[in-house]
C-alpha cells in the first residue's frame, strides 16, 4: 500500500484489497484471455465450464488436485461430475494422473510457483489450467490447455470477477447474463473497497462497517446461478497496469523471502523458475502447533496471513499427507499495495513473532 496514505494507527497488512487509484497507465499488453469471457468469479468460470465439458465434450469424471480450495471443490460439484483427487502438492513437479477418455483434468498453478506446462494427456482427455495465482504468467500466455480458468479478485483490485479462455480455441459456452446476485455482491465489494480505503486514510470509518460489507460481499459471490462480470467491474479491469502490477508482486516477493528464508523453524517455498511471480510469500512451518500460536502472533500485530486451505473436512477423500501439509501453512501478501516500508515492517514483526 502507499505508505505516505496511511494513518499510522490504521496500518495493516493483508486480507482485502482496498481501492486503489489507477497509476500508472494501464499496460497495453494483451491479457491471455483476451478472446475468453468475462464472469463473476473464478468459481463461476468453473461452474460453466464443466457444465459446458459434460453436455459438448463428453466430459464424465473429472480429476482435480488434492491440495485445492474447498469452496472451489463445492462450486465443481454442482453439475453432478464425479470428482477424484489426484495427489499434488505445493513445491514439487506437476504429475498428473492417469486419466483415459472421457476425463478431464484439472492443473493448477498452485501460489504460482510453477513454470508448466503440464506433462502431455492423452489426446481424448482435455486438460484445463487454473491460472489464478498468476493469470498473466508466461505459462498462462503460451498454454496449450483445452480450456484455462482464473480468479482474478486473487492478484488484481477488483471486487470480483473470474476469465475463462481455451487456448486450443475451443468454442465456448455462452455467456451468462449478469446475476442480480453478482450485481448485489460486487456492489457490496466494491462499497467495502472504498471505505477501508478511507479508513487506511484515517477517515471516520468504523473497520466493521466494511467488513461487514465485504463479508455480505462474500456470500453473494457464492450463491445463485452463474454470471457475467457486471459492466463496473469490467471498465475497472481495462484500466488496470497488469504487467507492472505483475513486477511490483515479484520485487515485493523477491526482497521479502529473502529477509524471512534467515528465520528458524519454517521455510519460504520456492518457484520452479524465475519467470514464476508468486502470489504470496508462502511459509512452511516446522510444527502445525507452532504454526498456529505464528499466525496469532501475527494478527495481535495486524498482519493477517491467509491459511491456503483448510483441508480438515473436505468434499472428496484427499491423502493425509495434504491435510498434514496444510496445517504447517501460511501465506503472506506481497502484492502491489506494499512499499518496501510496508514490508521491512512485516519482516520485523514477522520476526518479533517467531521469537515469542
Amino acid at each position: 500500500m502507499n505508505s505516505s496514505l496511511v494513518q499510522t494507527d490504521r496500518w495493516e497488512h493483508g486480507s482485502e484489497f482496498h481501492w486503489l487509484d489507477a497509476s500508472p497507465a494501464p499496460s497495453d499488453e494483451v491479457p491471455p484471455w483476451a478472446s475468453g469471457q468475462l464472469l463473476g468469479s473464478g468459481r463461476d468460470a468453473l461452474r460453466t465450464l464443466v457444465h459446458h465439458g459434460r453436455g459438448a465434450r463428453g466430459w464424465r469424471r473429472l480429476w482435480i488436485p488434492a491440495y485445492l480450495c474447498q469452496e472451489v471443490v463445492t462450486a465443481l460439484t454442482s453439475d453432478g461430475i464425479p470428482l477424484v483427487a489426484y495427489p499434488d502438492l505445493p513445491g514439487r513437479p506437476l504429475v498428473l494422473p492417469s486419466a483415459v477418455a472421457g476425463d478431464a483434468v484439472l492443473a493448477v498453478n498452485t501460489f504460482g510457483l510453477r513454470a508448466g506446462p503440464p506433462p502431455p494427456l492423452p489426446e481424448d482427455v482435455d486438460l484445463v489450467e487454473d491460472h489464478t495465482h498468476d493469470p498473466t504468467s508466461p505459462w498462462a500466455r503460451s498454454s496449450r490447455a483445452d480450456f484455462a480458468v482464473a480468479s482474478l479478485r486473487k492478484t488484481l483490485p477488483v471486487p470480483e470477477g473470474g476469465v475463462l479462455w481455451s487456448p486450443r480455441a475451443h468454442p465456448l459456452p455462452p455467456l451468462p447474463p449478469v446475476t442480480e446476485e453478482r450485481r448485489r455482491a460486487a456492489g457490496a465489494k466494491r462499497e467495502a473497497m472504498a471505505l477501508k480505503a478511507r479508513y487506511l486514510a484515517g477517515e471516520a470509518v468504523e473497520k466493521e462497517a466494511f467488513r461487514r460489507l465485504a463479508l455480505a460481499g462474500e456470500a453473494e459471490v457464492a450463491s445463485g446461478g452463474v454470471s457475467a462480470m457486471t459492466p463496473e467491474t469490467a471498465a475497472l479491469l481495462a484500466t488496470l497496469p497488469l504487467g507492472p502490477w505483475r513486477e511490483r508482486r515479484r520485487a515485493n516477493h523477491a526482497w521479502l523471502a529473502a529477509r524471512l528464508e534467515r528465520l528458524q523453524g519454517l521455510r519460504v517455498l520456492r518457484a520452479e523458475t524465475e519467470a514464476c511471480v508468486p502470489f504470496c510469500i508462502v511459509l512452511v512451518v516446522d510444527d502445525a502447533s507452532r504454526r498456529d500460536r505464528l499466525r496469532a502472533a501475527l494478527i495481535e500485530r495486524r498482519v493477517y496471513p491467509a491459511v491456503l486451505w483448510p483441508l480438515e473436512e473436505t468434499v472428496v477423500p484427499v491423502p493425509e499427507e495434504a491435510r498434514a501439509f496444510s496445517r504447517r501453512v501460511l501465506c503472506l501478501h506481497c502484492d502491489g499495495r506494499y512499499s518496501s516500508e510496508d514490508l521491512t515492517r512485516v519482516a520485523t514483526l514477522l520476526e518479533e513473532a517467531g521469537r515469542a
